[in-house]
């Protein structure tokens, strides 16, 4: 085989999920990589436009794309995004008229270098039933911890969710004072997708004492068989999962829930 391209993006759902170890093979002409993620109830912000990369280049991601026209189309109506600040591939839309509800559904075309690609994705509906087994998360920093909570939500059939967690404190108190200084941008966290109905936060997930948010978010099914593709063994490959026309990636969309908890020194 000649030049062997690979996905623009080490994977294509690393936003929410984080990395994994192997990367699909793919033809060989350089394409669009498009992924798309709009949330219901949350600014339109997460679009990002990479080319796919030779398995020979030494880089470990495609070329952020930032100079291509991209419209969102709900209902009727078209939007156009904005190239975000700097070089990062990322478009947003900077106006106040879109709005991202349950059930809606949302075309996207990217026209690029005379070709368009497009999607289409539906937001589904939100977590039922979010509860937190404590209110307070009481944490020992004298010891080794292995407290923890719960979230739980009523459990749907073959559907992925996954779990944020952030400190909503605007002066941040480490646990370990120790450590302040090198804690700085880790106020946040994502778990990977997941099945099931519950997530367990442990002492050792978190940094800072204080108020935190944990935000629980029902996957669509374009990012469930893309996220089902990165967990294939690598010794048996299937064509990667999308549902770009004349491109490569995910277009997809998310609902979610919220339930929030202190977190306390013994």
């Amino acid at each position: 085989m000649n030049k062997i391209i690979l996905i623009g993006m080490t994977c294509l759902f690393a936003a929410l999920s984080g990395c994994e170890s192997e990367t699909p093979l793919l033809p060989e002409a350089e394409q669009l990589v498009v992924r798309a993620y709009v949330y219901a109830g949350e600014p339109v912000t997460d679009i990002r436009l990479t080319a796919t990369y030779a398995i020979t280049s030494e880089d470990t991601i495609g070329l952020p794309i930032s100079d291509a026209a991209v419209t969102l189309e709900e209902n009727g109506r078209n939007y156009r995004l904005t190239s975000s600040p700097g070089d990062s591939g990322y478009y947003h839309y900077g106006g106040s008229e879109l709005e991202v509800n349950i059930g809606d559904k949302f075309r996207i075309a990217v026209d690029y270098q005379g070709r368009i690609a497009s999607g289409e994705t539906t937001i589904p509906s939100a977590p039922r039933g979010l509860e937190i087994s404590a209110d307070e998360f009481f944490i020992s920093t004298g010891r080794i911890d292995t407290s923890s909570i719960t979230v739980s939500w009523a459990e749907e059939e073959d559907t992925f969710f996954f779990v944020t967690v952030e400190n909503l404190e605007s002066v941040l108190t480490p646990i370990n004072e120790r450590l302040g200084n090198f804690l700085t941008q880790l106020r946040s966290f994502r778990s990977r997708p997941i099945r099931g109905n519950t997530y367990r936060i442990s002492r050792f997930d978190l940094n800072y004492l204080g108020r935190h948010r944990a935000r629980v978010y029902k996957v669509n099914r374009e990012y469930a068989n893309l996220y089902a593709f990165g967990q294939q063994d690598s010794r048996n490959l299937n064509e990667p999962e999308t549902n770009i026309e004349n491109g490569l990636g995910v277009f997809a969309g998310f609902s979610s829930d919220a339930v929030e908890f202190t977190v306390r020194t013994n």
